[in-house]
């Protein structure tokens, strides 16, 4: 889908202090209840901020409007030196909103002629790249994400076993069987990208977009972690994956659970090691210069 580029001419320009003291006491309509009421495809218009942490406000309006429809996935935001008389603050405070933005993935920044800040069109990436920032800066142990990703994919299986239709569940079946076939011609597929489509599948048999975008999130992280370290392909995920969807398919989530599990906590355990013998390595060797020979009273 094109993004429909919001028309900077638009733009309602914030009134400066002096006309705001002016017209004090003149009832007029509020900027947002205006854009509000103005057709979506209308520029936004925003207030002016007074807080101390002015891009945290700034964040707050443009989320507001997210939320409400007033801005919408492709829509183009004004550009920073329009942000920033609407907003009424500096520049260097609009840059700081647009990183915070765009490190939640509400914002994606383009490149070029027609480049600037847009809406995302939804998806996980920010969810995904906060918790790997912070894995990768040990303040999440992979344990925890483990953990997560253990309970996320049984409350998935739980909802599938209820919601999933029979060609959802052959779709799960199928990408299976196409790793079977991998496995089989050449010892397995290496696209981990691909291999994380099996969760994919089983989030989107619970009709649950949030569960999806968790689900996906989660998955990421994993690849990522994965990555680094190069994995051989295990045959044994193959004979996992039929287990849980026959019990799928059977609507035993609790026995599905339980196998998917048990495969999860494996691959936790499979990284531990992993990032445990790279510290080894990567660990500087104790010098081997010999200690100073005391002398006199300290020596005896």
């Amino acid at each position: 889908m094109a993004a429909s580029k919001l028309p900077v001419t638009a733009l309602v320009k914030a009134p400066s202090k002096a006309a705001t003291k002016a017209s004090a006491k003149t009832p007029v309509k509020a900027p947002v209840q205006a854009a509000l009421e103005a057709p979506t495809t209308a520029a936004p218009v925003f207030e002016p901020v007074r807080t101390r942490r002015t891009f945290e406000a700034v964040c707050d309006q443009i989320r507001r409007q997210v939320a409400d429809g007033s801005l919408q996935p492709g829509h183009r935001l004004p550009g920073e030196r329009d942000l920033a008389e609407q907003f009424d603050i500096s520049r260097s405070g609009v840059r700081d909103a647009l990183r915070s933005l765009e490190l939640a993935g509400i914002v994606v920044a383009r490149t070029g002629v027609n480049g600037g800040f847009f809406i995302r069109s939804g998806g996980s990436d920010g969810i995904a790249q906060a918790v790997r920032d912070m894995v990768a800066l040990g303040q999440v142990p992979t344990a925890s994400v483990t953990e997560a990703r253990i309970e996320l994919t049984c409350v998935a299986i739980r909802l599938a076993c209820q919601r999933a239709t029979d060609a959802e569940l052959d779709a799960i079946e199928a990408d299976i069987d196409q790793h079977t076939a991998l496995f089989r011609q050449g010892g397995g597929s290496r696209d981990l990208r691909s291999v994380g489509d099996f969760y994919r599948l089983l989030a989107r048999a619970t009709h649950n977009e949030v569960i999806v975008m968790l689900v996906d999130a989660l998955s990421e992280i994993v690849r990522t972690l994965l990555a680094r370290i190069d994995p051989k392909p295990r045959e044994d995920i193959i004979a996992v994956r039929r287990q849980v969807l026959q019990h799928i398919r059977a609507r035993n989530a609790d026995r599905a659970c339980d196998a998917m599990a048990a495969h999860l906590r494996i691959i936790n355990d499979y990284l531990e090691a992993q990032r445990q013998e790279k510290a080894a390595l990567m660990a500087p060797v104790p010098s081997k210069r010999s200690k100073p020979r005391l002398t006199g009273p300290a020596a005896a």
